[in-house]
């Protein structure tokens, strides 16, 4: 009793002081003040129990995600149907009783033997173990399982790449992967509609070097497993500088008897080139200018536009522009 009066007056005396102390604080002072602290915690914590104490025991209504498990699955057959990962259930019932359930739910155990499962009978019986809880729904409600022989594929893998480089940089060429394919195991059926495989989202930003990165592959879904689990993705990098050239205008495709030339006869391109291969490319021509005839014949105003195309396939070339974009041409007659 001697305790419950001295907290009594303790939290009156705390709660009653409305005026600040006009005295220079003293030992005292300060260990009362560590007192009322003391006891305002000791009073939050036991009004917060309580709060706990009476919502608890009201009745809730909760949906948790259930693991579903296949088991009895031999080692030459596959899954042919999609089956979740997970069931969404609906439970409801007081919140004492809920909260192991949903920290820990029961996992739905799936034979590959049986053809068709009712999710909603089965949780219905797994949770029957936790009294005076009810299951109201479950998502899917049936499961269909269908299974068939395996099957293996290699496939090819496609890096998916974010790549955002600094001024001046660009690719010596296409990201590399090594290993370039995957081998994807799973139902014949599903196997067979697979051509690719490609890798996680890589996000590089500011590049302007070389680098190589070690990237996982996206995660098959269940009834497939790819090998390897991951790949190193390679891409090359440089500098790059403006170069151009002078090139003639030629004309293709064009019919024994006929002539044709063209004004300017020549058009200068400008295209970006590796610096470290700038001395390589000069005194040399990387691209070709032509005129299809058939363009010529179709053509009423005079004027048509050449096309562009690379000569050199070992040197990353980037065309820029071409000046002239159209030429004036001239059919020429024989007598």
């Amino acid at each position: 009793m001697k305790f419950f009066s001295f907290i009594t007056k303790r939290v009156r005396q705390f709660f009653s002081s409305s005026e600040p102390a006009k005295v220079e604080e003293t030992d005292d002072s300060a260990f009362i003040g560590r007192e009322k602290a003391i006891v305002f915690g000791v009073a939050f914590f036991f009004s917060l129990c309580l709060w706990f104490i009476v919502n608890l025991s009201r009745d809730f209504n909760v949906t948790i995600d259930v693991p579903i498990q296949l088991v009895n699955l031999p080692d030459d057959v596959s899954l042919s149907s999609d089956i979740p990962d997970y069931a969404s259930v609906n439970v409801t019932g007081e919140g004492w009783k809920l909260i192991p359930l949903y920290s820990n739910p029961p996992r739905i155990s799936l034979s590959a033997d049986a053809r068709q499962i009712n999710l909603f009978e089965q949780m219905r019986s797994q949770v029957g173990a936790f009294s005076d809880l009810n299951v109201l729904q479950v998502n899917p409600i049936v499961l269909n399982i269908e299974t068939e022989e395996k099957a293996s594929k290699k496939v090819p893998v496609i890096p998916n790449i974010d790549l955002t480089l600094q001024n001046r940089y660009g690719t010596v060429q296409d990201p590399t992967v090594e290993p370039d394919s995957v081998t994807i195991t799973g139902g014949q059926t599903r196997v067979a509609d697979i051509d690719s495989w490609e890798t996680v989202e890589l996000e590089l930003t500011g590049v302007n070097r070389s680098m190589e990165r070690r990237v996982e592959l996206e995660r098959p879904g269940r009834g497939l497993s790819i090998e390897p689990t991951h790949v190193t993705v390679r891409i090359d990098v440089a500098e790059f500088t403006e170069s151009e050239v002078r090139i003639p205008v030629r004309t293709r495709n064009l019919p024994s008897g006929k002539a044709v030339t063209y004004n300017p006869s020549s058009i200068t391109v400008r295209f970006d080139v590796p610096i470290d291969k700038f001395s390589e490319v000069q005194g040399m021509r990387p691209f070709t200018a032509f005129v299809d005839y058939a363009d010529i014949e179709g053509d009423t105003t005079g004027f048509v536009t050449p096309q562009i195309e690379k000569l050199v396939d070992d040197i990353n070339l980037r065309l820029r522009n071409y000046q002239p974009s159209r030429v004036s041409y001239f059919n020429i007659l024989h007598d």
